[in-house]
């Protein structure tokens, strides 16, 4: 049986991410129906930003932590089992100040940890995940390209670090698929959310 791992990333209840998100979901159930989806709700629910302790205990794997760290690393270790668990994983990451939003950093800084999620060795980092689909629904206030590599927006810093930090973990099949346009006016805005969601069915067409 399918799991599906939601994660939403804007701090706002009606974003259009979190819209996106469900109809993520809807064509995701449809065509697997009995399927599992998990949902980690990052932009109202964000873990803490990191501090001394927690870089202690995140990073440095000590042998004793205190009651305030052995919290933070449970919940850490909670948000990647249910990665580890998916075999699809979908973001909703609104575009803030041409990057993600501040809770899904401080996600990352949680769940990017050494010896759970990356390694070293005599070459360098290494990724510790099983690569599986990851798809993010990228929403934009104005025109920033559909995210492409080879078509890079010179303002979209968010479509390549998100490459990057998940390929780093060792998930590498990243798709974007992004809403441009939504601080344009109401038809720039409409055929944004209408091309997502469109691509977002041609996922689930065969």
């Amino acid at each position: 049986m399918s799991t599906l791992l939601v994660i939403d990333t804007s701090p706002s209840r009606g974003a259009v991410s979190r819209r996106l998100t469900q109809r993520f979901v809807a064509e995701w159930t449809e065509s697997n129906p009995g399927g599992t989806v998990l949902r980690q709700d990052v932009g109202t629910n964000a873990p803490d930003q990191l501090n001394d302790e927690l870089i202690e205990a995140l990073r440095r794997n000590p042998e004793s932590v205190n009651e305030y760290q052995a919290k933070a690393l449970a919940a850490s270790d909670t948000m990647i089992d249910e990665i580890v668990r998916a075999d699809m994983i979908v973001i909703g990451a609104p575009m803030h100040n041409f990057t993600i939003t501040g809770p899904f950093r401080t996600w990352l800084d949680h769940v990017a940890r050494p010896g759970k999620t990356f390694g070293f060795n005599e070459t360098g980092a290494f990724g510790l995940l099983e690569d599986k689909p990851v798809y993010v629904l990228s929403t934009r206030g104005g025109d920033y390209g559909n995210g492409d590599p080879s078509e890079p927006h010179p303002a979209d810093f968010q479509s390549n670090y998100m490459r990057h930090i998940f390929g780093f973990m060792g998930l590498r099949s990243l798709s974007i698929i992004a809403a441009n346009g939504l601080d344009m006016g109401d038809e720039p805005r409409a055929a944004g959310i209408d091309e997502a969601e469109h691509k977002i069915r041609a996922i689930f067409a065969d």
